[in-house]
């Protein structure tokens, strides 16, 4: 399973960002940002990996400014692989 999440180093900037992504009819959700991430506030959105290039763009677009990173995380058996891309 691999997926995207976009983490902020503020919760509020965390749902903002969901409620952009949403009403833009990007499908995502706020998770727990995974502790192998070791940054931000606590949540992330995630969203699928079709999604990363306009996720990209919206963060430039927004400027929200406790923007963390971008990192793929692939589920492997019972561990997880974080990527930052």
């Amino acid at each position: 399973m691999e997926y995207v999440i976009v983490a902020f180093r503020s919760r509020s900037n965390t749902v903002k960002f969901n409620q952009i992504l949403n009403r833009n009819n990007i499908p995502s959700e706020i998770i727990n940002t995974p502790k192998e991430v070791g940054i931000g506030c606590g949540l992330s959105v995630k969203l699928s990996l079709n999604y990363l290039a306009v996720a990209k763009k919206a963060v430039k677009m927004v400027k929200l400014n406790s923007f963390a990173g971008v990192f793929l995380v692939k589920r492997v058996g019972g561990g997880v692989f974080i990527k930052s891309i």
